[in-house]
């Protein structure tokens, strides 16, 4: 019994409660450190043990679902990387952190989608739109920054939650570089 005479709990079925002035039953359960307590909405004991296994599995899968992050959390990490990254020359962070602005510029949307939000259609529709309006290899390494940053992103999910995510981006397709004709004076 509880110290208010409200509560009994059954020290053979852990995680089963009896509100005693009706008679219901309830499931009560601590997952990461915050309690979960629900009607099992019955006053029999044997549905009560049932509906307790059911409620338990409910509440013990859920516990290690976490979003995947969102595409800003996903750019954070990657700056960090690029930062710490000693293979990399300044400019050569600079260039990528400028792809990273032409990104935000042209698909703004973006930094609120979860990564798992992020479809290869939507991929291919920025894509097809930002093609028209830059340079062939100012595309085609924008295109790989934001692979770079969805790939930091399901890694940094990976290592919290062991569940790996699929990469949109790698669905795009780099453009062809023209290359242009010189003519040399004679």
């Amino acid at each position: 019994m509880s110290k208010n005479g409200k509560w009994r709990s059954f020290p053979k079925v852990p995680h089963l409660l009896q509100y005693v002035i009706s008679g219901n039953y309830f499931g009560k359960v601590k997952i990461n450190g915050k309690t979960f307590r629900h009607s099992l909405k019955t006053t029999v004991w044997t549905t009560a043990q049932l509906r307790l296994n059911d409620f338990l599995k409910k509440h013990r899968e859920n516990r290690n679902h976490v979003d995947p992050p969102k595409f800003s959390e996903a750019v954070d990490f990657f700056k960090t990387e690029l930062t710490n990254d000693s293979t990399l020359k300044l400019s050569s962070k600079g260039y990528r952190l400028d792809c990273l602005q032409k990104l935000q510029r042209t698909w703004p949307q973006l930094w609120d989608l979860h990564l798992n939000e992020i479809s290869v259609q939507n991929c291919k529709e920025w894509a097809a739109k930002l093609s028209k309006e830059i340079a062939s290899q100012y595309f085609n390494n924008t295109i790989a920054t934001l692979r770079l940053v969805i790939a930091s992103g399901i890694k940094m999910h990976k290592e919290k939650t062991g569940v790996k995510l699929e990469n949109p981006a790698t669905e795009l397709k780099r453009v062809r570089i023209k290359q242009k004709d010189l003519q040399l004076a004679a």
